[in-house]
């Protein structure tokens, strides 16, 4: 089963972890130690690397305390000028591992989406990796309500992301055959699954292609046995076919 999912991570001004200057140099690859260090890191395709929202010659906290003052906050005064203090989420947006398509359009969709959930936050950057193992899109967000920079409550807590990742797959993943994040137990497991049997039975062959192809064919791949059983297809050729390969 291939899943969109969207993780949030508080950048500070200051400190030696999670900054923006340090986000910056991860995302533009100034970092020649940690191309050398991680070989999920590919530099011969870094040049492949996507901006869909450039830094330009401005540096990331240059540009996000542009932002800020541009929205009226003054980074010097309260809480704001704490040493601790987070100016920016910075969002990655990344698939299952082997999951193929179009990253470029997926990722854009997944930005405007972002755009439309937090409306008056200004985004700073964006970028999507495809020197990785998985291509994958970093977002840097200026979580700006009113006069107030209130990171952590728009970051917020599990059951928020979890309501957001729900959210990402209802108006994005879905279009691209993604499963939801959704995981149902028990009781309310066995009705959605009969609702779901007598939902297929009504559908006429041509709409049943249509409507669930996709999640047919991912559950296919997580677990073949039994559709190979239904379809006649003996397993044990198979295992045969595959040793001798």
């Amino acid at each position: 089963m291939y899943k969109l999912t969207v993780h949030g991570t508080l950048l500070k001004r200051n400190g030696f972890k999670r900054t923006l200057a340090l986000a910056e140099a991860h995302n533009l690859r100034k970092i020649p130690a940690e191309v050398k260090t991680f070989n999920h890191i590919n530099p011969e395709q870094s040049h492949l690397n996507r901006e869909l929202i450039p830094l330009g010659t401005e540096t990331l906290d240059d540009r996000v305390l542009r932002l800020v003052t541009e929205a009226g906050i003054n980074p010097n005064k309260g809480v704001n000028k704490r040493f601790d203090k987070a100016y920016a989420i910075e969002w990655m947006f990344t698939t299952t591992h082997g999951f193929q398509c179009n990253f470029e359009s997926l990722y854009i969709e997944c930005l405007d989406w972002l755009r439309l959930r937090y409306p008056i936050c200004p985004i700073a950057h964006a970028i999507i990796h495809y020197d990785e193992n998985t291509p994958h899109l970093h977002v840097i967000m200026v979580p700006i309500m009113g006069s107030k920079l209130p990171s952590s409550n728009v970051l917020g807590y599990k059951g928020i992301c979890r309501k957001r990742n729900e959210d990402l797959y209802s108006i994005v993943g879905h279009k691209y055959g993604f499963t939801s994040s959704q995981h149902l137990k028990g009781h309310a497991k066995r009705i959605a699954s009969q609702k779901a049997i007598e939902a297929c039975k009504e559908l006429a062959s041509h709409d049943f292609k249509e409507s669930i192809w996709q999640p047919l064919v991912q559950a296919i791949q997580s677990r073949p046995e039994p559709f190979l059983h239904a379809l006649n297809i003996s397993l044990s050729q198979m295992q045969e076919n595959i040793s001798s390969s």
